[in-house]
């Protein structure tokens, strides 16, 4: 009883990477590697998702080659956590969602109820069960796609990178319960995590990919990691200085207050200077993504945002003011190749040469949505950067980074900064926050643990209708 990997061939990036590995019910493998080597497609072929699958080898579940499988059998056996749960999800809400797992493993009706209640709490995301998908956070979405790989009790489950866009208590709170419940169950899981502190304790062996798949102990690991680090420079970071005058602001919100979810985010006066880096944190699903789109006059809210001493009252003069780096990289691409979405940002260093920095090396021609979400989210961040604007918000920059193309997304973000623009990071990864920004705002601090009840002024009524009506249009 295992998988069996054997001699197993597939394509990667102009390449042909060959792995082996047995794994063992109850027992977890983490894959260590820069991204873009080709985790996730392993992933995909093993889940049975890529059209080529291997190219050679064996590749067997339990001694039954996975080729003959039935898609019932192998869904039975596989379960695959994306790393974007966005791609992952077919219906409206929660439930619907795991309803429709089950239907598609024909599960009894009366079965049903019970299996989808123990997921959701298994996951806490009871209170999100009948709220709409495109509601929720990244973290909370990733908290539901978790709960649909677990619904399904497969007997091996992949996890690409599953905590990504999770706040430190979650992960740690969440890997917990995976232990326990992978001992109860005897489970065998394959893990994909650039965070590798968090899962020290839980790995029993480690896969390197250095050109090809290499079993390491994790000695090995921890002392590639180090020796990683010590090669990245700490930045020179401009720590806040008290406010001259008034012309120093760039951007100013006062009395802020604004539904996030169930619950209200209430934010004091904040004055936030040219040329600084201000770090958004708080647990997922707290409001962190949902305060960058109230500055977009995307969100309705109560209180005032004004750029260089100016009100913001429009979503069209929001956007002549702020970029936006979503979270999800995909929502933003508007080219067909690489090249021509960098071109895009009218960018004025060489294509070559802004390929070579994001580690895009004959990809110019590649279409967006092929590269890996890795790739994806560096593209994102590039092609936004060349835009002269006062504010530069940003949401989730480092996900699925190994820890020195991370560091490469900070400093860039560094050197618009020391050009000049604000820029506002939200994101869960508090080390690199700490390295960088000149000052971290906790939303935890914030949270009223009550519904919004808005006290609307004419001013805000007309603000509220012209996000709207500006939404509106932005969308034709």
């Amino acid at each position: 009883m295992s998988m069996h990997v054997d001699g197993c061939q597939f394509p990667c990036d102009q390449q042909t990477l060959t792995v082996s590995f047995t794994l063992q019910p109850g027992e977890t493998i983490a894959i260590y590697g820069p991204s873009g080597s080709g985790k996730s497609t392993l992933f995909r072929i093993l889940a049975g998702l890529s059209q080529e699958g291997f190219l050679s080898g064996t590749y067997t579940i339990n001694g039954h080659t996975v080729d003959k499988l039935s898609i019932s059998e192998r869904a039975s056996n596989i379960s695959l956590l994306f790393q974007n749960p966005d791609t992952q999800f077919c219906m409206h809400t929660p439930r619907e969602e795991l309803l429709f797992c089950l239907e598609n493993r024909a599960v009894s009706p009366e079965d049903m109820p019970q299996r989808v209640t123990e997921a959701l709490s298994f996951c806490d995301i009871e209170a999100l069960a009948d709220q709409p998908l495109r509601t929720l956070s990244g973290g909370q979405k990733q908290l539901v796609a978790l709960a649909c790989c677990l619904v399904m009790d497969s007997s091996y489950l992949l996890l690409d990178e599953p905590f990504a866009n999770l706040d430190e208590q979650t992960r740690i709170h969440l890997i917990q319960k995976l232990r326990l419940l992978q001992r109860t169950r005897n489970i065998g899981i394959l893990l994909i995590d650039h965070q590798i502190a968090y899962v020290t304790e839980w790995v029993d062996r480690w896969l390197l990919i250095d050109q090809q798949f290499l079993s390491v102990d994790q000695g090995t690991i921890l002392a590639l990691e180090a020796s990683i680090r010590q090669t990245l420079s700490i930045p020179e970071v401009p720590r806040p200085v008290q406010k001259k005058n008034l012309s120093d602001e760039r951007l100013l919100i006062e009395h802020l207050r604004f539904p996030a979810g169930t619950h209200t985010i209430s934010l004091p006066t904040y004055a936030f200077p040219a040329g600084g880096m201000i770090g958004i944190v708080g647990k997922s699903g707290i409001g962190k993504s949902t305060f960058l789109k109230v500055l977009l006059q995307e969100h309705p809210y109560e209180g005032t945002v004004s750029i260089d001493q100016k009100p913001v009252i429009s979503t069209k003069q929001a956007f002549k003011q702020m970029s936006w780096i979503m979270q999800n990289p995909q929502d933003q691409f508007i080219a067909a190749t690489v090249a021509d979405e960098l071109r895009a940002g009218q960018q004025e260093i060489p294509l070559d040469t802004q390929l070579a920095q994001l580690d895009l090396q004959g990809k110019s021609q590649t279409s967006p949505f092929l590269l890996s979400q890795g790739q994806q989210r560096r593209l994102a961040v590039a092609s936004f950067l060349s835009r002269s604007v006062p504010v530069l918000l940003v949401d989730e920059p480092t996900y699925g980074q190994d820890i020195k193309q991370a560091w490469q997304i900070m400093q860039m973000l560094s050197e618009k900064a020391n050009a000049g623009t604000l820029v506002l990071i939200v994101s869960h990864d508090t080390d690199l926050l700490q390295a960088f920004c000149s000052q971290i705002i906790d939303f935890n601090h914030y949270l009223l643990e009550e519904p919004y009840e808005k006290t609307q002024s004419n001013r805000q009524a007309i603000r509220d209708f012209s996000a709207r009506i500006g939404h509106f249009f932005s969308n034709k």
